[in-house]
């Protein structure tokens, strides 16, 4: 069964479990962000990762306002090619600067007297690649995008 963008249904269905999960995981890292670890904190983890941290508070807030923002358009499928880009520099980060030295894959990592986080670069890439796969793909079915067409 051909749709007229020339993908199949199962294509545009396929696309749309990939937007649904990623938006959840950017709005829930988005929340942890703001709520759990606060602006403050990640700006001092942009600034650890390599950044200016003159920009600290800046990618911080970027970071916040595109995993949150950026995840329920994803979710609702509105603008989600252009809601995915934004994802892709602070995902691009986390891989090659924050998690690329602690090998592929997820272990605990010490990074304070008894605060362990999870280390391993397997799961921010796997995200990474799914976010660069809505940027190609868009919102798929069930999305606002696919009702505005």
């Amino acid at each position: 069964m051909r749709r007229a963008g020339g993908g199949s249904a199962a294509q545009a269905w396929g696309t749309t479990l990939i937007r649904l999960i990623v938006g959840v995981v950017f709005v829930m890292h988005g929340y942890l962000a703001l709520v759990v670890l606060g602006p403050q904190t990640v700006a001092g983890y942009v600034s650890r990762m390599g950044y200016p941290s003159s920009l600290g508070t800046v990618l911080a807030w970027y970071l916040i306002v595109a995993h949150l923002g950026g995840g329920v358009l994803i979710i609702i499928g509105l603008w989600t090619r252009w809601a995915a880009l934004a994802n892709i520099p602070p995902m691009a980060s986390a891989v090659l600067l924050l998690h690329f030295n602690q090998g592929f894959f997820m272990k605990v990592v010490e990074v304070g007297p008894g605060r362990n986080v999870a280390g391993g670069y397997e799961f921010s890439l796997t995200v990474l690649v799914a976010t660069i796969a809505l940027v190609l793909l868009g919102s798929g079915a069930a999305s606002v995008d696919s009702a505005r067409r």
